[in-house]
């Protein structure tokens, strides 16, 4: 997914707080097939903004957007109209990756927008514009364990503790951190995948049985918007009774 870079250039362009909420499932089944649920929202409010920022651009011609330092197109992953939707996977079809069912409504003055993808393998999936900017794998370790991970294209290896005390000790940064959590307050992010087996070991802030959870709210950690751009989801399941290929 693209989200940070997007949000970040939504922010600059609309120097507006600015809610966004996003809620991913990825179930896998043991034969490497599976669905992908994703629900996510915006206030109509700051969709109306959107809306005329692009109309502007288009009106003030092609270049208009670059000249203003302002991406004015949504990305695929925040389109509101289910129509586009169906069209970007009827025009550009993926085999084995199938849309079940798109919808959108309003509640309470936020726009919500509902997906759900069946795909027959995880190499399918990882071709769509959904993972266009993060990258997904499934391996085996050491004790023939899965390993599935999920990681933003900008990910690095983490820092050790004695650079992030520095980093987290450096006012200007501190600073920086403060602002954006401000733009983006409300934003919260949910990522779950729910493996076919027992869950060995993850890197989740949450898990329930077989479903590990990664949420990111910024109103509770200001520093979401880093841990998102370094994104690094990674949960080890058994493989006993599972049969599923290495991606």
């Amino acid at each position: 997914m693209r989200t940070l870079r997007w949000l970040w250039l939504l922010a600059l362009a609309l120097s507006v707080t600015s809610c966004i909420k996003v809620d991913q499932t990825l179930t896998l089944e043991d034969d490497g097939s599976g669905t992908l649920d994703i629900r996510y929202g915006m206030s109509e409010q700051r969709i109306s903004q959107l809306e005329t920022m692009e109309q502007m651009g288009q009106a003030m011609g092609e270049n208009a957007g670059t000249d203003l330092g302002m991406d004015t197109e949504t990305p695929f992953d925040f389109d509101f109209d289910e129509e586009d939707v169906r069209e970007r996977f009827e025009s550009e079809p993926i085999e084995g990756v199938e849309l079940v069912s798109t919808n959108a409504e309003t509640i309470d003055g936020w726009r919500y927008m509902n997906l759900k993808v069946r795909f027959d393998s995880l190499a399918a999936l990882a071709k769509t514009d959904l993972f266009e900017d993060s990258e997904i794998s499934l391996t085996r370790d050491a004790k023939g364990h899965y390993v599935l991970r999920q990681r933003s294209g900008d990910a690095e290896p983490m820092p050790s503790d004695d650079s992030a005390e520095d980093s987290a000790e450096d006012p200007m940064q501190t600073q920086m951190m403060q602002q954006m959590a401000a733009m983006f307050a409300g934003m919260r992010i949910a990522n779950r995948v729910s493996v076919p087996t027992e869950i060995i070991e993850t890197n989740a802030t949450e898990v329930e049985g077989r479903t590990a959870s990664w949420v990111f709210d910024i109103d509770e950690d200001p520093s979401v918007l880093s841990k998102l751009e370094h994104l690094d989801m990674r949960v080890v399941f058994s493989s006993k009774g599972a049969s599923i290929d290495e991606l």
